[in-house]
């Protein structure tokens, strides 16, 4: 069944319900004050009276469209409804009447009243008109955004995997002549991350345990570059653990904290990964021990430029991510987001 005649049985349906209520109520009127009246002339001019409207509402509907009542030429557009809505009670009041002359043999006087009543109706439908309309626009338009909110999570999480694989294939292409099994570890290791990503599919979304692991497999990149330079500790409260959090939420964050704070130091460097739950959010803190962020040095470049709007993208209005200093130096970076479960991939 198309989409017309599926619109076309429910408009007809519609003024049929409407017809028999007020064919009913007008026959219980007239019973309840001990007159007796017709019920099949009662039905008969109740249901030809409004299936002349059934007949019309398409027909108004197409004007309702043509002629929308906001924007430019709105003023135009009503004095057109009206004129038209003029003519069509005028018109339908004629033809009411004779139907019902033609039904009972009984003609009636035309009245202003009942013209009147008739204009209100064309009015009510194109105003419903209106109605539907802007329903089917807002609907539109909210699954247009959401569209277009995930488009844009695809693209930050491409734009941030090249950003991390080109970065760390620098770091391989510098190592390779200076320490060529340092460099093949982390081939091997860079392998073994790209794998693990993929597997885990497309999803915006991974258990915290999984997001981990790929942390893990970073870490071991990164501290096969700095070696004993990099000291990392990471502590996750096990309620934590089945958390759903942005994929490579923290791989960035841990990177921007080593450019900036491990990179600086000439001894070794420290580097603390903490997750708590707290009610219904997850609490994520990455700290380094570094030179902390100054005034000149604001450190939000591509990676925690990124991961925000990811988090913008994924929990609107519902999370944080703030960068601030530390007592005694160094740099910490704090995620919050609301604590959520589920089936994603582990």
């Amino acid at each position: 069944m198309t989409t017309r005649v599926r619109m076309g049985l429910a408009i007809w349906a519609g003024w049929t319900a409407l017809a028999v209520f007020l064919a009913v109520s007008t026959s219980l009127t007239y019973i309840s004050t001990g007159r007796t009246g017709s019920w099949s002339l009662t039905f008969g001019r109740s249901l030809s009276e409004w299936w002349l409207w059934a007949l019309l509402t398409p027909l108004v509907v197409r004007l309702a469209r043509r002629w929308p009542v906001h924007g430019v030429g709105r003023f135009r557009h009503l004095a057109a409804h009206a004129a038209v809505g003029a003519f069509l009670a005028i018109a339908k009041t004629i033809v009411d009447r004779a139907v019902f002359g033609w039904i009972s043999g009984f003609w009636m006087y035309l009245l202003a009243s009942t013209a009147a009543l008739q204009f209100v109706v064309y009015m009510a439908i194109v105003a419903g008109a209106h109605l539907v309309t802007y329903y089917r626009t807002s609907r539109e338009r909210e699954q247009l955004e959401a569209r277009l909110a995930e488009a844009r999570l695809q693209l930050l999480n491409m734009q941030l995997q090249p950003h991390f694989l080109f970065n760390t294939l620098n770091t391989i292409a510098e190592l390779v002549h200076e320490d060529a099994e340092t460099a093949d570890r982390m081939i091997t290791d860079l392998s073994t991350l790209l794998r693990r990503t993929m597997e885990l599919g497309r999803t915006p979304e991974v258990r915290l345990d999984a997001e981990l692991d790929l942390l893990s497999l970073y870490l071991s990149l990164q501290k096969a570059r700095f070696g004993d330079r990099l000291k990392a500790s990471v502590t996750v409260e096990e309620d934590a653990r089945e958390a759903r959090v942005p994929l490579l939420l923290l791989q960035p964050i841990v990177e921007n904290s080593i450019r900036h704070g491990l990179a600086r130091h000439v001894v070794a460097g420290r580097l603390d990964i903490t997750a708590r739950r707290a009610g219904d959010e997850l609490f994520i803190e990455i700290t380094d021990d570094g030179p902390g962020v100054t005034g000149e040095h604001v450190r939000e470049g591509v990676g925690l430029g990124n991961t925000r709007a990811r988090l913008d993208a994924l929990y609107p209005g519902a999370s944080t991510l703030a960068l601030t200093n530390v007592a005694g130096g160094g740099a910490r970076v704090s995620v919050r987001l609301p604590f959520r479960t589920g089936t994603d991939p582990a």
